[in-house]
């Protein structure tokens, strides 16, 4: 019982480090991308932290916000 426990300890910080590593990249993806389709940084930043794989494929399959321009001057003819 004991030799099983001390063999399992030793692959539990890899896995502990790749996923903060996994965690990390997918926030800077994440807010970097929607940075790009002009959508909220800090929201996608932490969605991308929490599900990476997940928020990964989502931003990368949205489409752009778009903000237009308001005609200011309609009386022109």
């Amino acid at each position: 019982m004991i030799l099983l426990q001390s063999q399992s300890m030793g692959t539990e910080p890899i896995v502990l480090i790749i996923t903060l590593i996994l965690r990390v990249v997918g926030a800077i993806v994440c807010s970097s991308k929607a940075k790009e389709l002009n959508r909220s940084t800090g929201g996608w930043g932490f969605f991308g932290f929490m599900m990476p794989i997940i928020a990964m494929i989502w931003i990368h399959c949205m489409k752009p916000n778009v903000v237009w321009d308001k005609n200011v001057d309609n009386n022109t003819n």
